[in-house]
């Protein structure tokens, strides 16, 4: 014969107001969560978990739907405190608007202010790849009301230009392979010169002028 399935309390609202969650309570006091050693604790301990997981979906559900129809009477007994919000987030909105437009203008402004203390850094500097304007460069907060760079902009593009400017100034770092050729050439070199144009050389004295470069091979 199966076992009987356990009948949970299911939470309600009533004006506002919970109503059957003290058997619930009453039941969650004798819950006890043991250790799982074998298959028996296994599936007790499941079940009890999708027990516990229906209560908070309920509590949950319950209360969306209690907040759902507090909300609706809500806006049923006070429309006209409603209308006014709209009117308030409508006039925001047209505000916002206006707003973006004279944005959108006023960076057109700063832009040719940003371009110029770049193009003066730019000479200055002599960079062979000149920097131009990034997108976090031109912010209305990078200008002050009148127009011109914070110091904030102004130190932020000093360190730019002088990073690019580093950048460009750092030796290379030899390859191993760069390292090979040049050393290559350089014992080629050095046997060059110690070859007379009328001397007779044996198969010994070639081999002992090219020692040399064979180290370069290990």
């Amino acid at each position: 014969m199966s076992e009987a399935k356990t009948v949970l309390p299911v939470v309600t609202f009533e004006n506002g107001v919970a109503q059957g969650f003290e058997d619930l309570r009453a039941m969650l006091r004798g819950v006890q969560v043991v250790a799982i050693e074998d298959k028996i604790d296994a599936q007790q301990m499941a079940a009890l978990k999708k027990d516990m997981k229906f209560v908070s979906d309920n509590i949950k559900k319950s209360t969306k739907q209690a907040v759902k129809e507090y909300e609706n009477q809500l806006h049923e007994q006070n429309g006209t405190l409603f209308a006014i919000q709209d009117t308030a987030d409508s006039i925001i909105a047209d505000i916002t608007e206006n707003q973006n437009v004279y944005n959108t203008g006023r960076l057109k402004e700063l832009e040719v202010v940003l371009q110029k203390e770049v193009d003066e850094r730019n000479e200055n500097y002599q960079l062979k790849v000149p920097l131009t304007i990034k997108a976090d460069w031109l912010k209305m907060s990078n200008f002050t009301a009148t127009g011109k760079p914070t110091s904030a902009l102004t130190k932020l593009l000093n360190l730019e230009f002088i990073k690019a400017k580093s950048e460009e100034n750092k030796v290379p770092e030899i390859t191993e392979d760069e390292r090979f050729k040049r050393a290559l050439k350089y014992q080629f070199a050095k046997v060059w010169e110690q070859i007379e144009d009328d001397d007779i050389y044996s198969g010994a004295d070639i081999k002992n002028l090219l020692k040399p470069i064979a180290s370069e091979f290990g």
